[in-house]
């Protein structure tokens, strides 16, 4: 805005000058650099008088945040460390997004014991049609070797068993949400490698979810699945089916 400004008054000032020599065409140059601080002036105005509001975080994604929250406060009760945040690349999840999915995360673990730390990771690399595979998993979590926990937003890759490297001595507890509705939990998760996956419900119309109100445990009740290893095979059947 402040170069906007200052090239309005740079235009009437040649104006001016120009106008010595040549009046008309000095004239339309004031005249240009006037219209400009005016329509200037106006747009600040405007946003001291409207300021534009943050954007409300979505329910739907702190109602899985929170889910997955008490899940891992559940698992980890007392312990401390870190928790990933793993997150889809900035090509399939905004800002706005994954801030939504922080929030929704942090709330309940303030009353959970221990000390957890978050740290949120984005995947950096293209999505293929099921899902990111393997490697980019392997690569984002490479920056968090000793952390306790992993809750990934961008679902589970194919090939989950070599996720971690064999010479690890313990494995993260891995929870995971799964937007795309896939399968490739299913196998680690009947295996007990995956703690828990939430799903969305097949049919639901994103829309209303968006404007859903309540608890977030009814949203979470209306909207997602939550698959554990003892319902593996009837959520699997369920968004087998849709």
């Amino acid at each position: 805005m402040f170069t906007l400004l200052l090239l309005a008054l740079m235009v009437s000032g040649i104006g001016a000058w120009v106008s010595r020599r040549w009046r008309a065409f000095g004239q339309v140059l004031m005249v240009a650099g006037g219209l400009s601080l005016t329509v200037v002036a106006a747009v600040q105005f405007r946003q001291i008088l409207f300021p534009p509001q943050p954007k409300a975080d979505d329910r739907g994604d702190m109602a899985v945040a929170s889910t997955l929250a008490n899940c891992v406060l559940s698992d980890l009760a007392g312990q401390s460390g870190t928790v990933i945040l793993l997150f889809p690349s900035r090509q399939l999840m905004d800002a706005s997004a994954e801030e939504s999915y922080e929030d929704g995360f942090v709330m309940p673990l303030r009353h959970g014991h221990g000390t957890l730390h978050l740290k949120a990771l984005l995947l950096d690399a293209k999505p293929a049609k099921d899902g990111y595979d393997l490697a980019a998993f392997q690569h984002a979590l490479e920056q968090a070797p000793d952390a306790l926990a992993v809750v990934s937003y961008a679902g589970v890759p194919a090939g989950f068993d070599n996720l971690f490297p064999a010479g690890q001595s313990k494995a993260p507890q891995f929870y995971a949400f799964d937007p795309a509705g896939t399968t490739n939990w299913f196998g680690p998760l009947k295996a007990g490698q995956i703690r828990v996956v939430v799903l969305p419900r097949p049919g639901m119309d994103s829309r209303a979810r968006a404007a859903a109100a309540g608890r977030p445990e009814q949203i979470f009740e209306q909207f997602y699945l939550l698959a554990t290893q003892q319902n593996a095979d009837q959520i699997a059947a369920q968004i087998s089916s849709k």
